[in-house]
This record gives structure tokens, sequence and C-alpha cells, in this order.
């Protein structure tokens, strides 16, 4: 099981680190300029001890008690000074440098890695974010994002200054006396042992603390967004114990990871201890023997004590670095995730869509063992109007999704134009194809940008245009500052059918060849929705039209009906013959009370 373990991190931290090289790469410059001055200070650090040494060994090693300076002593103490100086202005002049080069470094990564990530994840297909918790991905684009800029501009900037110096204080005391050295670094292999252990430790603790915060996360973000049902049902108190026993268990996997890293500092200190006491004693040995200078001994046990440091940032750094790649790892595990829809080389796409759809014995799933349509097949002409209705998870919005090419099915072909619909380009396809939804989604900003979101860049003439055509300009113009009013999020102080009739103004910018209708009319009293259809009926006029309703009221504007049960088509043909002829569409008017569902010769008004 350990050896199945060891492989899966070794797999996933080089799947990390092949994913996430390139953004590293481009800021190879200030990662460059940030190592050269890591060196500077090395050696600045390194030679810290030396005007102490020299000092001893030149001026007060000479002399036995009291003694008098002479003029040569004196240049010599100063020429000393000087050069306490400039290790000093050295080392923070490299410092500084390094701090700078390292932020600006870790800040472009950041930067790089968070748009390439939001990128990644809005061309990532619709199925793959149906089964994704938002809050999850929210804390991936922000937090994990941030802790990787952190790997660069503290831990890995610390870790390389530390083995630089351990190298540098390892090849000056090997100079100086082989054998106080080995001393010196005899506890070294013990570091990297209880290193490799912790780090494992808590970078699998991290994980699961990553987890767990997204987890509360989507959690906070699905309740918050549905307090009204919250408020409605009296729930605040569930709410609340659901986020407390997510949050309690998020605790205790902190808990442990600080019980993990308190015991690695621990043994860290004892480690170090025991370097500094085998130093001392060795060195008074050795310099009793006449092996090195008392200055030597000086630079040893400043060393020891220096040696303890790195070997405590490295072994405290390592920790920190097993954090950081736990997030990175969930970072890249998004990176790598290729639910994407995929574009064929050298699809098509120029000019306007005829419009005409065509669905040849489709088959779709959204889970392996719950199809969704099974061998429909559904024609549609271009211009013509076609209603979809049929109960709750026949598969209506279904057809909808495939059109727009949300998804690709199973099996069977989507047509549009009669060219399978995963031959045209993408962009094509978005531009060929009008959503209207249920409720119309808005975002914060002002009315005129939420009805350029469909067309980036559309002239304010065309804006209003577009909303004077949707009948929705008159009740623009009584908001406080018209099209520059700031809507709050998901257009909070519109009502339902103001926010449909900005939604119906979205789709006409676009002016799309072809339009999904989605149950635009839910949720609207009788006036709402009488006043939404004067905007649909313009917003269909000389567009194919797919209306997706339950409302057979509704369904009888269109032109024909088809009937969908179990993902399969059961009745088609023009509303008046369903409702003379066939029974299921005659038997849904009949419960929906629709006028005239049982009289074969009733009024045609509403039939376009």
């Amino acid at each position: 099981m350990s050896v199945q373990h060891d492989l899966s991190h070794g797999t996933h931290w080089r799947r990390s680190v092949r994913l996430l090289r390139p953004f590293f790469i481009r800021n190879w410059t200030a990662l460059g300029g940030a190592t050269a001055a890591t060196l500077l200070a090395t050696a600045a650090t390194l030679a810290q001890p030396w005007p102490l040494a020299l000092v001893i060994d030149e001026l007060i090693g000479t002399h036995d008690g009291a003694f008098t300076l002479t003029g040569a002593d004196t240049t010599f103490l100063a020429l000393v000074a000087g050069l306490v100086l400039a290790i000093a202005l050295v080392m923070a002049a490299s410092e500084y440098f390094t701090d700078l080069w390292l932020t600006r470094a870790a800040e472009r990564i950041v930067h790089d890695l968070r748009v390439a990530l939001y990128g990644h994840l809005q061309r990532l297909s619709l199925a793959f974010h149906n089964s994704q918790q938002k809050g999850d991905l929210v804390t991936r684009v922000t937090g994990d994002v941030n802790a990787v800029g952190t790997l660069f501009s503290e831990s890995l900037g610390e870790i390389v200054a530390a083995v630089l110096l351990l190298v540098g204080m390892a090849a000056v005391t090997f100079v100086l006396d082989p054998l106080l050295a080995l001393a010196t670094f005899a506890v070294v292999p013990v570091l990297l042992a209880v290193t490799l252990y912790y780090g494992r430790r808590v970078k699998a603790l991290a994980r699961r603390q990553r987890k767990e915060e997204g987890q509360i996360a989507s959690l906070a973000a699905e309740t918050l967004a549905a307090m009204p049902v919250v408020k409605a049902f009296g729930s605040e108190e569930y709410e609340s114990e659901r986020v407390a026993s997510r949050s309690a268990y998020r605790k205790d996997l902190g808990v442990e990871a600080a019980k993990a890293e308190a015991r690695f500092s621990g043994l860290i200190e004892i480690i170090g201890a025991v370097a500094r006491a085998l130093v001392l004693v060795l060195g008074v040995l050795r310099v009793a023997a006449g092996a090195i200078s008392p200055g030597d001994l000086i630079v040893f046990v400043t060393y020891a004590n220096k040696t303890y440091r790195p070997l405590r940032d490295i072994a405290r750094q390592s920790t920190k670095v097993s954090r950081a790649m736990a997030r990175a790892d969930r970072v890249a595990d998004v990176l790598a995730t290729d639910h994407v829809l995929v574009e064929r080389s050298g699809s098509f796409g120029n000019g306007r869509a005829a419009g005409g759809v065509e669905l040849e014995r489709v088959c779709f799933s959204y889970a392996a063992d719950r199809p969704a349509l099974t061998d429909l097949s559904l024609r549609v002409p271009a211009g013509s109007r076609l209603a979809l209705v049929g109960p709750s998870g026949a598969g209506k919005s279904t057809v909808g999704a495939l059109v727009a090419r949300l998804y690709d099915p199973d099996a069977g072909n989507v047509l549009i134009d009669g060219r399978d619909a995963r031959e045209w380009s993408l962009g094509w396809l978005r531009e060929q194809v009008g959503f209207l939804l249920q409720e119309t989604m808005l975002f914060a900003g002002s009315v005129a940008d939420n009805i350029e979101y469909a067309a980036s860049g559309a002239t304010r003439a065309a804006i209003v245009d577009a909303a004077t055509t949707a009948g929705a300009h008159e009740f623009i113009g009584r908001l406080p500052d018209g099209y520059e009013t700031m809507l709050g999020p998901a257009g909070i102080g519109l009502s339902g059918g103001q926010r449909q009739r900005i939604g119906i103004a979205r789709v006409l910018l676009r002016d799309p060849a072809i339009l999904i209708l989605d149950e635009p009319t839910t949720g609207l009293d009788a006036a709402s929705e009488d006043e939404l259809m004067l905007g649909l009926e313009r917003l269909m006029s000389g567009r194919t039209t797919l209306l997706i309703t339950h409302s057979t009221g509704l369904a009888r504007r269109a032109e024909r009906v088809v009937v969908v049960a179990d993902g399969r088509v059961v009745e088609d043909g023009p509303p008046q013959r369903l409702l003379a002829e066939l029974r299921v569409f005659r038997d849904m008017a009949e419960r929906q009370g629709v006028a005239g569902a049982q009289a074969p010769g009733a009024d045609r008004s509403l039939v376009s």
C-alpha cells in the first residue's frame, strides 16, 4: 500500500512540475537574478566570522595579557572594521535584490497561472462544470494559485540560500580541518531523513485540508446563493451546523498538521544542539593539538551555529513547500483535465447560418445509467418554429443543449444546415445559436453592460434598439440612471419579467440564426407573460426557433409541436392536429385547462 502511495505521490509531483514548468521558465531572468544575488549573500555570510578570526589570530593572539596597540595594529583594526562594513553592505544589497526579484517573479507566475487556469476552466465542457463544486474551483483559482506564488517568493528562495550556505560552509571547513568538518556536518543525513518523512506527512495532511476548504467554500456559496429558500424554511441553524461540522473536521486536520510540524521542529532543535556540542568539544581538542588556530575555532563554532540555522530553514520551509505542492497539485489537476469539446482541424464557419437543424438517431446520457435521449430523430427546417413539450426529465432541454453543442451526443448526429455540428467551428456555432433560459442570468454591472454581454463592442444605438425591440426600453428609462443603472448580483431589484426582457434584448443584439427558448415564461404572472410574449414574438420572427416548454398554451404559438417522453418523440405535428387526433398533447392541454383543447375546430389565433 505504501509503495502504491509513493508511486502516486511521485506521479502527481512530476505531473505538477511538468504542467507548471512553462510558467517558471517565462520568468527565468528574475529567477536567475535572484540566484546570483543569493550567491553574493552566501559569500557575505561565509565571510562574517573571518574579521573576528583575523583579530584573534593576528592581533589578540600575539599578545599575553594587557597590550598597547601600535600604529600597524590600529591600521589593521581599521581595515578589519571596514571589512565588516563591506560585508554588511554586500549582504544588505544582495538580500534586497533577492527579495525584489523573487517577489516580482512570484507575482508574474501567480498572474500567468491564474489567467491560464481560469481560461482553461472557460474551455472545459459543461459536463465538467456540472460535476464540480463551484466553491472548490474558486478556491483553486484564488488560494491555491497564490500558494504557488508564495512557494517562489518565500520558500524556494530560503531553501536555495540555505543549501548554498551549507555547501559553502562545508567547503571552507573541509579546507580548514576535514575531521572537524565531518563532525560539523555529521547530522545532515539524519536531518534529511527526518525532513523527508515529515514532509510527506505534512503534504498529505495539507491536501486533505485544501479539499475540505474547497468543500466548505462550495457549501457556503451554495447556501448564500439560496438564502431566500433558507429563510423561507427557517433552515438557518441547519445550514450553520452543516458548515460547523465541516469546519470542525478541517480544524482537526489543521491541529494534526500543527502537531506534525511541532514534532518536526523539536527534532530539528535537538539535532542542531547535538551538532553544536560535538563541534565545541572536538574543536577545543583540535586547538589543543595545534591542528587549528583559535581563530579557526571561532569560524567553526560560528559555522556550527549557522549550520543549525540553514538546516532549520530547510526543514521548516520543506513543510511549507509540501503544503504549497499540495495546492499546486490541485491547480495541476484542473490544467490536466481535458474534458473539452474537441474542435476538429479544418472546421467550417463562415457567414450566417440558414438555420436548418436536424437530429439523427441521437442518444445521450449525463450519467452512464441514466439515458436522457434514446434514438431521437428530429428535423427543424430553417426559419420554422417548433415547440418541444413533455414532462420534466423527458429530455427537452437536452435537445436544446445538443443543438447549441454544449454537449456532444453519445451516438447519432446533430446537423446544422446539413453538416455535423462537430464540423463547424465552436466560435461560429456560438454566434449562430441564441439561448434564452428559464431565468436570465444577469451580472453585476450596468444594464447596458448586461445587454452588451452578447456582442462585445456593440454601439449604444444598437443596445437601445435591441432593448426597444424586446420591450425593455420603457422600464429601463424609468431606472435611476437608465442604461447606466448598476445592477446588483443576479440583477437583484428587477422583476422576473424585466430580467427576461433584458435577456431577450441580449439575444437580439447577437442576432442568431437559431433560437432556443427554454421555459422562457415560467414563474411569470399573466400580465408579465403577455408583456414578455410581445418581445418573444419579435425575437422569434425570421429565426429557426426551438421553444422548450411545459405550457401547451405557449406551445400552440408554434407551427409544429413535438412531444417528448422518456427521451423519445411520441407525438409530432401541428398543434391543432395533436389536440384533435392524438392523446398525449391533448391530455396535457386538458390538465392545464387550455381553451379549445378538446375542439378540433378551435380558434387558431394563438398559432403563429
